[in-house]
């Protein structure tokens, strides 16, 4: 049989219970990944000094995460969490199981063979075990539970995690204002060559290195970098590293993040105007940082509304392909793009579209909503809302002659328009005629409509 000899210190009872609950300690710090009490907090972009579970965490997320390591994991937390456990975890019982690991064999039979190979072998575990924070940890139950949680935390998927640590961040108005465009030049296929970690880790000390490497970055973005530290935080975090060398999921935060631009006709509403008059409609856009093109079909009532011509607004600009407008039958089908320039502003008019009318009655306009695309850089679809149009009928027309509109064209009418007989700056409606003065002639139009409904 093995035998140690020990100082006048510590007995074998005790080394036996030492050793046995070290087992225990480190073995529980394998399986976080699986056992956790808490949920995760999400931690601040604020700068501040982070907790003994983040450090400990940051320096061996990669160990606590291999396969080899999982194999191993008990379901164990609160039993090591108690009080008359924790008073026996010193450092000096844990340094000397590092030292010898068959010890651990000779007091604990049961014990997998694994596990004291890797102690032996791996220097990883034998770090671990040995780092002062990882020690003060195993002390800690309120560390504990956090590590725990953390380590669940880190399972989520890719997405999740970030928008669980930055959904405060996610809500600002100036970074959702430009993430569309920033998102859209990160995507490009030629531009995830670039995207290195070195890159980025420079970027937070030298934010125009990233302008350098990426000439379509917004200045916007650029300028944040330089002064907002939350914006340091974010482009520092290895999971947006991730993220950001990822176009599929990229284009996931996206969806989640339900970045959408508006698109919307102007009027909303207006009365038809008369047969063979002109109405001009608009199509703007609203949240459209970082548009690089636009298509779309207008839809009408052709029984109501003759197409005249289509021009396109000065959103874009830059080097534009044209690209035709087509009119068949009652859909008006136009696109923009631009090659080298993305949209400065975040809002402005696409289109201006006019229409003569043929019958002045009520219909609507309709953007379809599947032949609609808003692009970003290297193809970024933007999610859209879109808000249509409505021409609403015409009131009756009014009839000069009944004065009074309630109509019939009666004494009432004869004895209004005679009230002002030559007066100076008459009511429009006694000036039946239209002439700029009130005489006989307003008074004879009336008269001859005597007895008329209208």
């Amino acid at each position: 049989m093995f035998k140690v000899k020990f100082t006048e210190t510590v007995s074998i009872r005790n080394l036996h219970l030492f050793s046995s609950y070290l087992i225990i300690v480190f073995i529980l710090c394998l399986c976080f990944l699986f056992v956790s009490n808490t949920s995760a907090q999400e931690p601040s972009l604020a700068e501040k000094e982070p907790s003994l579970a983040e450090k400990v965490l940051e320096k061996y997320q990669a160990l606590l995460l291999r396969d080899d390591i999982q194999e191993l994991l008990p379901t164990i937390l609160e039993e090591i969490k108690k009080p008359e456990r924790q008073k026996l975890l010193t450092p000096e019982t844990i340094n000397l199981v590092v030292d010898m690991p068959d010890i651990i064999k000779t007091l604990v039979p049961e014990i997998d063979e694994k596990f004291i190979t890797l102690l032996k072998e791996d220097q990883e575990i034998q770090a671990f075990l040995r780092d002062t924070d990882v020690q003060t940890l195993l002390q800690d139950p309120a560390a504990i539970d956090e590590l725990a949680a953390l380590l669940e935390f880190s399972q989520l998927p890719l997405v999740e995690r970030i928008l669980n640590r930055y959904h405060n961040f996610f809500q600002r108005n100036d970074v959702m204002q430009i993430l569309p465009g920033v998102l859209g030049v990160f995507k490009d296929p030629e531009n995830q060559k670039l995207l290195q970690t070195d890159t980025l880790t420079q970027t937070i000390d030298e934010p125009d290195h990233l302008q350098t490497v990426l000439p379509q970055i917004s200045d916007e973005f650029i300028m944040l970098l330089k002064t907002d530290d939350a914006f340091k935080a974010l482009i520092k975090d290895p999971d947006v590293h991730l993220l950001l060398r990822d176009t599929a999921a990229i284009d996931e935060l996206a969806k989640l993040l339900n970045i959408k631009v508006i698109v919307r006709m102007v009027p909303a509403s207006v009365e038809s105007p008369e047969v063979g008059e002109q109405l001009v409609i608009t199509v703007d856009i609203a949240n459209g940082f970082g548009v690089f093109g636009y298509q779309g079909i207008v839809q009408f009532d052709p029984t109501a509304l003759k197409f005249v011509s289509l021009t396109h607004g000065a959103y874009l600009s830059g080097e534009l392909l044209p690209v035709a407008t087509e009119v068949e039958n009652n859909r008006i089908t136009f696109a923009r793009i631009s090659i080298d320039t993305t949209a400065s502003t975040a809002e402005g008019t696409l289109i201006s579209i006019i229409f003569e009318v043929v019958e002045a009655k009520a219909s609507v306009l309709t953007l379809l909503d599947d032949e609609l695309i808003i692009s970003g850089f290297a193809g970024v679809k933007f999610p859209v809302i879109i808000e249509n149009a409505e021409i609403l009928e015409p009131p009756p027309k009014k009839t000069p002659w009944d004065v009074n509109n309630d109509g019939r064209v009666n004494i009432l009418d004869l004895t209004f328009v005679a009230s002002y007989f030559g007066a100076d700056n008459p009511p429009p409606e006694a000036d039946v005629n239209g002439d700029g003065i009130v005489n006989i002639l307003d008074l004879t139009l009336v008269a001859s409509h005597f007895g008329e409904t209208t």
